[in-house]
């Protein structure tokens, strides 16, 4: 018997395989339910219901960005408690109906709730190979197989900072007082002098390694054109020394185990690692600094310039392999009032 590869692209009820076989017409019957066939529920009442929600056709709003269907601006900001499942929020679907590209928008979508599990395990029942495509290609969780998407709305999507947060919400916190905070103060020192100077040599010297390898030619003159124009977003760093220097490490996730709490020991041993920010005083005096690593590129308005700093394990000699990132944030997302 042939073996089928089932590729998931945009729909849970519409599988495209690497045989001919089509979908039977009562399955994509099956899939799919309009308004009148189930009830309006919000995101907070599909997720708690879990795994009894799969199969169920409802009509459900929210913030439809990319492939993510969340309840409102704060959902992004919220910790999940099961790895990499965004469900586990509490207030974020999968989407799927709707293309991933198209401009954030509140929608109301009607269709039925699926996971990326059970699609997972009934293709693998169907003897075939999955291969998910969009939120589950990526993510764990419940999703929404969209038979109708009606945009009702545009999202306002703020950036919250830290004195608008609620508790428990953003991955950073301050670091703590010792020996990585000092580290990663000392190390931040250069590219702050140079970012208020806008020194164009000293950044291309500072930014050239991202994520382990050299950054390309194109990419790292566009990077040092963007920090040292007329109206870079760094101009708003004081040039006087009167900058604010604040140090962030990530909050421990809430699905952390004790395997996990042993591995970033180990690694914490090795190497050091931290989101450091520059500001006016203003941002400290009215805590305006960032509360989730997802906010720390720099933005016209944005009253902080940060860099992500990794200081790597001793190579021979003793020397340490130090990375700075300063990125732009490529995201439609305004400053609070």
């Amino acid at each position: 018997m042939m073996t089928r590869i089932v590729v998931l692209l945009f729909g849970l009820g519409a599988a495209v395989t690497a045989t001919p076989t089509a979908a039977k017409e009562d399955e994509k019957a099956a899939s799919a339910c309009s308004a009148t066939d189930g009830p309006t529920m919000t995101i907070g009442e599909i997720t708690v219901l879990g795994d009894m929600a799969i199969g169920r056709c409802v009509t459900v709003d929210g913030w439809a960005l990319g492939y993510f269907l969340q309840a409102d601006n704060e959902a992004r900001y919220r910790q999940q408690r099961i790895y990499n499942d965004y469900t586990s929020t509490g207030v974020v679907l999968g989407l799927y109906g709707r293309d991933r590209g198209a401009p954030p928008a509140i929608i109301r979508a009607t269709g039925r709730i699926d996971s990326c599990k059970a699609v997972y395990d009934r293709i693998i029942a169907a003897g075939d190979i999955p291969f998910l495509g969009g939120f589950c290609h990526y993510h764990y969780g419940l999703v929404i197989n969209a038979s109708s998407v009606t945009e009702i709305g545009k999202p306002d999507i703020v950036r919250i900072p830290a004195n608008a947060a609620a508790p428990g919400i953003g991955n950073l916190s301050r670091m703590v007082d010792g020996k990585a905070r000092d580290t990663l103060l000392a190390t931040f020192a250069p590219l702050l002098d140079a970012l208020v100077k806008r020194d164009g040599a000293a950044l291309r010297q500072l930014l050239r390694i991202e994520s382990g390898a050299p950054m390309t030619e194109d990419r790292l003159a566009e990077r040092v054109a963007a920090l040292t124009a007329a109206d870079s977003p760094v101009t708003a760093l004081p040039s006087d020394g009167s900058a604010v220097v604040e140090v962030f490490g990530w909050r421990e996730p809430l699905w952390a185990d004790e395997k996990t709490r042993m591995g970033n020991a180990a690694a914490m041993a090795n190497t050091t690692s931290g989101i450091v920010c520059a500001a006016p005083p203003r941002t400290a005096e009215e805590r305006l600094w960032p509360i989730d690593d997802a906010d720390a590129g720099f933005a016209r308005g944005r009253p902080y310039v940060c860099a992500r700093i990794f200081i790597g394990a001793l190579k021979e000699g003793g020397e340490r392999v130090t990375q700075y990132a300063v990125y732009p944030e490529r995201r439609s997302i305004r400053e609070p009032a």
